[in-house]
């Protein structure tokens, strides 16, 4: 998508996944929590719609033990939550 003036990542991500999700990022890591969510929304939207994305996000999470993705970055659990969008990216296609 061609943006006249690109949005800063964070309110990219904002705009995307809302703000009290960016806030909960915030409160548990700072911005490495920001930074890995960013890196999950980047692959992201080469595959599906950002309603999907924001549901990605926020959803119950098998792979997670019943947590959304969200929950798992804010704990710190970045390379759980790539495996976890691996496998959710791989029935995309």
């Amino acid at each position: 998508m061609y943006r006249d003036e690109p949005l800063d990542d964070e309110a990219e991500l904002r705009e995307v996944i809302g703000d009290s999700a960016v806030d909960t990022l915030l409160d548990g890591r700072g911005a490495q929590g920001v930074a890995a969510a960013l890196d999950a929304l980047r692959l992201l939207q080469g595959w599906v719609e950002q309603t999907q994305i924001a549901m990605w996000f926020s959803g119950s999470q098998q792979r997670l033990g019943g947590r959304s993705p969200l929950a798992a970055l804010a704990a710190g659990d970045d390379d759980e939550v790539e495996d976890a969008l691996r496998a959710y990216l791989a029935a995309q296609s």
